[in-house]
């Protein structure tokens, strides 16, 4: 009977150490998921934020076209015009985000090991608040192709313009001399276009910063489960 009692107790205790060793290695996955996680996430902050930055530079250009065009402004340099007219009627800005991570995490089952609740919802829920600052992005860009860039193509002569759109293009196309921009000065359309991207870009700043506040809830959650796990 002692024998059998000391089999008993030394499988138990084998199972015991298994599942204890089993838990060890679950957490130290999980951590190790933390901290990737909370890379990614810093990292997306800052893509977020060059983003709110390039959006402001776009209404800047474009509000000062508003000033040229109500003659408020100060006469300003030829290649300057262009470089503003090259931003709001020839460039935007576009979204791309990191997500190997999470992507992994999900796409390998291993979610279940982050056993905070809140993180996984929020995780789970990611791509969809990513696709609303995505789609903003996208309108502008449709509004480029399909309005901005042929109203101005109809109206100038736009090589200067163009050709300061890429860095490439600027090597590839040469600059001419004298552009008159009365057409685009005396048209009423040139006002309401501009005046609309400078409404879709406060669009996406406005979707941006919602998206930053979004990135800066899940940093802080990770960062508080890893110092949960830390004491």
């Amino acid at each position: 009977m002692v024998e059998s009692v000391a089999i008993i107790l030394s499988i138990l205790l084998a199972f015991a150490i298994d599942a204890g060793w089993d838990a060890f290695k679950e957490r130290r996955q999980e951590k190790a998921f933390l901290v990737s996680l909370l890379g990614e996430f810093n990292e997306t902050r800052s893509r977020i934020d060059e983003s709110i930055d390039a959006h402001k530079r776009f209404i800047d250009s474009a509000r000062q076209l508003l000033d040229i065009h109500r003659n408020d402004a100060p006469s300003f340099e030829s290649e300057v015009i262009e470089n503003m007219l090259s931003a709001v009627f020839f460039n935007w800005t576009s979204l791309f985000l990191p997500s190997g991570s999470r992507d992994a995490l999900f796409a390998s089952g291993d979610i279940e090991i982050i056993d905070n609740e809140e993180l996984r919802a929020m995780l789970a829920a990611w791509p969809s608040v990513v696709a609303d600052a995505s789609e903003d992005d996208g309108l502008i860009a449709n509004d480029v192709m399909n309005n901005l860039a042929p109203y101005l193509q109809s109206k100038i002569r736009t090589r200067n313009v163009v050709r300061l759109s890429n860095p490439l293009a600027a090597e590839l196309i040469p600059r001419i001399e004298s552009v008159n921009y009365d057409a685009i000065w005396d048209d009423p359309q040139f006002e309401n276009l501009v005046t609309f991207r400078i409404l879709n870009e406060a669009f996406a700043i406005d979707e941006n910063e919602r998206l930053r506040e979004a990135v800066n809830d899940i940093i802080q959650v990770i960062e508080d489960e890893l110092d949960r796990k830390e004491k």
